[in-house]
């Protein structure tokens, strides 16, 4: 028998050893790669932190009245250079960035199922249903326009129809692919022609594509409880450039980054990644992390490969929240941020920062890291900036007092943007809050 840990989760002494062993086979030759490019990461240049912003509350767009009885989760909203734009369960709708006023909205011809977590070109889509739950029709909208460009029936090249609400759905060189682990269905973006999908002689789970669009990972599994893989693929021919084979009984849970290539893995059918897994540029493993060791934060990671909000990557550095599960007296879990070097996969510094308050890092900006501190039931929320280099800390924009009561209702549970000098708290859950979401700058 398998041990168990002590948190009853499973083989973790198996799985650390078993990905040892890989870590050791692929320093060697002929191992389970094909080949990549080289070059080393440039090294980081801090920059002294900037002065203390008091930001001021832009505006609060509220939820749509359409969505207040719905659990629905709110969709990651897109950016453009003048609108944010949200797809709700019933209407896809543009706010704009000085004001937060409505711009244009486009109705769903149903009930929207998902959407993809980017653009490309202004282009982005959405899985829909005529009736709930269908989840078997796509649409392609044009987020400067609001409008429609086209819709399709999502079928198997059969002509068969079936839902997709858990879909993997990328954007990249012009391409719409949505992949769940059956036959991919693969689009032209703008036209909507039906493409031929490239054969990887597995089932496509999904691909991720880098900011630039010249770098993507896909994910694909050989039979239904067969080995999985990770590949790195030229976005533009499908052709793969190397591929990386999981242990029996794993799969890959999410992408963190896709340059460098950082990957969750965890056992089947587990909601939870046990570790995450950093590959090189001949897609040899070259470092583990262990997701207990922190223990880390994935909590807002779902089964869809793009979808971890609160974990940077930035250069050779992987920014993550840790966990506590401590109370503190006024409901919030306090916990701290962890820089780990993907080169040896071991904490370059760990900061607990100042307060009883939870933390999340949110992206890089001129060099440093921005933190969200959340707000409590008495005390606004506050971004913060570190220090990549040892982690020291200092206020980069505090948030009003006066707006600290709504930001918390939907901050502790909604997600955070930083965009352009402005700071976005956007709720997840259609019904529970009555504002959508609040900007800052």
């Amino acid at each position: 028998m398998v041990p168990t840990s002590a948190d009853g989760k499973g083989p973790r002494t198996a799985l650390a050893i078993g990905l040892g062993l890989l870590l050791v086979a692929g320093l060697g030759t002929g191992g389970w790669f094909l080949w990549g490019r080289g070059g080393n990461d440039p090294a980081r240049h801090s920059r002294p932190p900037a002065k203390a912003v008091d930001a001021k509350l832009d505006w609060m767009a509220p939820v749509p009245d359409a969505d207040k009885g719905s659990a629905d989760e709110i969709a990651r909203p897109w950016f453009t250079d003048k609108n944010v734009i949200v797809r709700s369960s019933k209407a896809v709708t543009a706010y704009s960035i000085a004001t937060g006023k409505p711009g244009w909205t486009l109705p769903v011809p149903g009930f929207a199922c998902t959407s993809s977590p980017q653009q490309e070109n202004g282009i982005a889509a959405v899985v829909y249903g005529k009736e709930e739950f269908a989840c078997d029709l796509v649409m392609a909208v044009d987020l400067e326009h609001g409008r429609m460009l086209w819709t399709k029936e999502l079928t198997d090249s059969k002509g068969r129809k079936d839902s997709h609400h858990t879909a993997n759905i990328s954007l990249v060189q012009g391409t719409l692919t949505l992949a769940d682990g059956v036959e991919p269905r693969v689009y032209n973006a703008r036209t909507g022609e039906r493409l031929t999908p490239h054969d990887y002689g597995c089932r496509t789970a999904g691909s991720v594509a880098g900011p630039s669009g010249a770098e993507q990972l896909t994910v694909a599994q050989c039979g239904i409880y067969g080995r999985s893989f990770v590949m790195s693929v030229d976005p533009k021919t499908g052709q793969e450039k190397w591929t990386w084979k999981l242990l029996d009984g794993l799969e890959a849970h999410n992408i963190l980054s896709v340059d460098p290539a950082v990957v969750t893995v965890a056992r089947k059918d587990d909601s939870d990644p046990t570790d995450v897994v950093v590959l090189d540029d001949n897609g040899r493993l070259r470092s583990l992390i262990s997701a207990s060791a922190g223990p880390y934060e994935f909590g807002d990671c779902t089964r869809r490969l793009d979808s971890c909000r609160s974990t940077v990557v930035d250069g050779d550095t992987l920014y993550l929240a840790t966990i506590n599960g401590k109370k503190e007296t006024d409901g919030v879990y306090a916990n701290a941020i962890a820089a780990i070097d993907l080169a040896t996969g071991k904490p370059r510094w760990t900061t607990a920062l100042a307060g009883n308050r939870r933390y999340r890092p949110v992206t890089m900006h001129e060099g440093r890291l921005l933190v969200y501190q959340e707000a409590s039931k008495d005390e606004a929320g506050k971004l913060l900036s570190l220090d990549p280099d040892n982690g020291s800390s200092a206020v980069f924009m505090n948030l009003p007092q006066e707006s600290a009561d709504e930001e918390y209702k939907i901050g502790r549970l909604g997600t955070v943007y930083f965009r352009n000098g402005r700071f976005y708290v956007v709720s997840q859950i259609g019904m529970t809050d009555r504002t959508m979401m609040m900007s800052f700058h």
